[in-house]
């Protein structure tokens, strides 16, 4: 059973692989249309990817095993551990002359819509490398969605269940089947996209920044053409367009799904409106501080703003450093890694729903300490939280916290200073990009780190995008017994 599970799981792996390597011949089309140098290194891999993915279908090609919990970890395992070999492989071929776990790290990064990059001296790189980056961040986002859309909740891990959206339940779901609700989730990514590229062009971005910059702001990604990323362009407007986008891919996919497909607006989810006020909350304490002394100007504020929403949406695009906002800056920015986007969305980070789960956990427990014989229920909203939610909600917050200090302690143990190492596992972890200091802060890179270190940082970010707990599960030994 197990070995029909595997292979099973392996033609999944090998279609969704026959996509990707697709997807690599766009950069080469691209070239051959343009007059782009160095296309042909993403022909080449991505026949050899096709060629590689054709022999493992006619390998594993069979009966379907039936779809349980355990089947859906090892596919979902396996997907987030071999697409980004498969898609570091025309990094590693191309003019960017990157070493495998240099090219292993930027795929990582771009399939997890981290943005963690080890590129310095963006410019100087060919333009079927860059779209290829965007590309990736941008069909990485829209498999984020699905995972936490469909996935997540039907595996019951990390109290996503909470989110689930049931083929029998008709009441307050947008739509009645999955199916269904993964087109409209692929019509609304594409064009919350399509609408960025065109925001961008308007606000004066030439086509190619747009596209690339399109497609990794709705993705919460971050890549970016350039060094300096938006703040590149010293623009306001430049700026107030990735705000609103950025905001836009850190909210729950589901809310458009439902306004656009069934034309009811849903009721507020609580943590869509704790998600805007943290926001408004940091921006305006951040504000305050940096104006104190003396008013800065219109195009500076709209940085602190910007950087704010960078860093909580997950994006990690960055516009002049935050290390440089005094003391209040670097604190909350690395608090904010922690926060995230809503669930349902392309952000990473540990959720505000599971915050707001905590919150009231501790709220009830209060209660309970005071009044030791009343019964006290746990609410989300206007939902009912029974013991499975809570549980696996403050599981997944225990394992974060704990592979942090194990993840920290092995950057340390490389050679890595605190600041540096802790940050460093925070941004892995919560898939921000940028951390804190001066080796990998919003001015630098991940480029100097040693190969193990950077190791460490690629299983991170999987671990991370993987809300942990699938990932943890797929490596105890009680997972493979027949």
């Amino acid at each position: 059973m197990l070995l029909k599970e595997v292979r099973s799981a392996g033609l999944i792996v090998a279609y969704v692989g026959l996509f990707f390597s697709f997807l690599m011949l766009i950069p080469w089309i691209t070239s051959v249309l343009t007059g782009w140098e160095g296309g042909k290194s993403f022909l080449w891999s991505g026949l050899m990817a096709a060629i590689v993915c054709v022999l493992v279908v006619i390998a594993c090609f069979g009966d379907q095993p039936k779809i349980t919990t355990r089947f859906g970890i090892l596919v979902v395992n396996m997907l987030w551990f071999l697409l980004p070999i498969l898609c570091a492989i025309p990094l590693a071929n191309s003019s960017a002359n990157l070493s495998f776990v240099d090219a292993l790290f930027e795929a990582t990064s771009g399939l997890t819509t981290t943005g963690s990059t080890i590129m310095t001296d963006i410019l100087s790189y060919d333009r079927p490398i860059l779209l290829w980056r965007a590309l990736m961040q941008w069909v990485g986002g829209l498999g984020i969605l699905s995972l936490g859309l469909i996935l997540l909740p039907f595996l019951r891990i990390g109290g996503m269940q909470l989110f689930k959206m049931e083929s029998s339940d008709r009441s307050d779901k947008p739509l009645p089947r999955l199916v269904e609700i993964s087109r409209s989730i692929i019509i609304i990514y594409v064009i919350l996209s399509l609408a960025c590229v065109v925001a961008y062009l308007f606000v004066g971005l030439t086509p190619f920044d747009a596209l690339t910059h399109g497609m990794t702001t709705v993705a919460t990604g971050g890549f970016s053409t350039h060094d300096e990323s938006l703040g590149y362009y010293d623009s306001t407007t430049v700026l107030w367009v990735a705000i609103l986008f950025m905001i836009v891919g850190g909210l729950p996919f589901s809310v458009f799904v439902a306004i656009f497909f069934t034309r009811n607006i849903p009721k507020l989810d609580p943590q869509v409106l704790t998600f805007i006020l943290i926001i408004f909350f940091s921006s305006t304490l951040l504000l305050l501080y940096q104006n104190g002394e003396e008013t800065r100007s219109i195009y500076v504020n709209t940085e602190y703003i910007f950087n704010v929403v960078s860093i909580i949406t997950t994006t990690g695009y960055s516009s002049g450093d935050f290390m440089n906002y005094g003391s209040l800056g670097p604190i909350l920015f690395f608090f904010l890694i922690f926060i995230g986007g809503c669930a349902g969305s392309t952000a990473g980070g540990i959720k505000v729903y599971r915050f707001i789960v905590l919150g009231q956990v501790i709220k009830t427990s209060l209660r309970q300490l005071i009044y030791s014989k009343g019964v006290f229920l746990l609410r989300y909203g206007n939902k009912l939280v029974d013991q499975d939610i809570y549980r696996s909600t403050v599981t997944m917050i225990c394992c974060f916290f704990a592979c942090l200090i194990l993840v920290t302690i092995s950057l340390a143990f490389c050679g890595l200073d605190f600041i540096t190492a802790i940050s460093g596992a925070t941004t892995a972890l919560a898939n921000v990009g940028p951390g804190i200091g001066e080796i990998i802060g919003p001015s630098g890179s991940f480029k100097s780190l040693d190969d193990v270190e950077k190791y460490i940082l690629i299983l991170a970010m999987i671990l991370g995008r993987l809300e942990l707990l699938v990932a943890m599960a797929f490596f105890l030994p009680i997972f493979w017994k027949q």
